[in-house]
């Protein structure tokens, strides 16, 4: 049977999703998914496992999703077709590790000093344990395990979003000229990811756009389940004016995790990619590419 769809952006254990990339296989051949690529968080180990998988049937494409430090909003950067041995990018990956568990503290404690949340020393220590980087997905579910709330849209609405802008400044992260350049510098093409996550207004999103164009970047993620249909059409309208292909994927992260969200699909439907209509990988033939 030939499976028709594409789904470019989803999440392993390595990061903040719920399923191995084995998992995220097989749900895409059930969900008739032919093209996909594991873009874990500031993590490539999913990508690694994933490419490896030589006999499963499907198009194959390596992936990460950067976090840039940014002013207002939230800003990632996905990088594909990387060269997933690169020593630079491995290297980097291994030091936002370490930041990752960094920021995580900051979380909880801003979620004890502001809310009273107590989460135990030992449930961070296994967090700290974790194959891949952690972050606030996980204490989304820490959140639900104590009582605090029962799902994780719930979590996200009464503690992490606003424990989120607390912590913004004085993060660890990478700026957004170096998530490009890791990127390029691993052979791979930049795409921003969702950028109604940006919360900026059209005219400050162009100037976004031109800025990344100007540093290397090559895409734009229009089909996401958070972009509403008049903003795909705006990002349409600014990847023909800056000359920028098409990514897409619904952010699949598990059901666990985002219960509503399905691979290829996404929520409702809102995404769809047939085979062949993606600019992206119409115009880059993957490097480890199977069928």
């Amino acid at each position: 049977m030939k499976l028709n769809l594409v789904d470019l952006h989803m999440h392993s254990v390595y990061s903040d999703g719920s399923r191995t990339p084995y998992e995220l296989l097989e749900i895409a051949k059930q969900a008739n998914v032919g093209t996909i690529a594991i873009t874990d968080h500031d993590n490539i180990d999913g990508s690694k496992e994933l490419i490896r998988c030589t006999d499963s049937g499907l198009y194959l494409y390596s992936g990460v999703e950067l976090t840039a430090k940014a002013e207002k909003g939230r800003m990632h950067i996905l990088g594909y077709n990387i060269d997933l041995e690169n020593e630079r990018l491995n290297k980097r990956l291994i030091e936002m590790k370490d930041a990752a568990i960094y920021n995580l503290m900051l979380y909880v404690e801003i979620l004890k000093k502001d809310y009273g949340v107590i989460i135990p020393t030992f449930e961070i220590e296994d967090l700290f344990k974790k194959n891949g980087n952690v972050g606030r997905p996980d204490i989304a579910l820490l959140l639900i395990k104590y009582g605090y709330c029962t799902e994780v849209e719930e979590a996200f609405q009464k503690y992490l979003i606003m424990a989120y802008e607390k912590v913004r400044k004085i993060k660890k992260g990478l700026t957004k000229e170096e998530c490009v350049d890791l990127i390029i510098n691993a052979g791979g093409v930049v795409s921003l990811a969702h950028p109604s996550s940006l919360k900026m207004t059209n005219e400050e999103l162009e100037q976004e756009v031109a800025y990344l164009k100007s540093l290397g970047m090559e895409c734009i993620e229009i089909q996401h389940i958070n972009n509403k249909p008049e903003q795909r059409e705006y990002y349409r309208y600014l990847a023909e004016k800056y000359q920028l292909m098409e990514s897409g994927g619904t952010d699949f992260h598990g059901y666990e995790v985002k219960p509503d969200v399905s691979l290829g699909s996404g929520r409702d439907g809102n995404v769809h990619i047939e085979e062949g209509t993606l600019s992206l990988t119409k115009n880059i033939k993957s490097r480890y590419m199977r069928r």
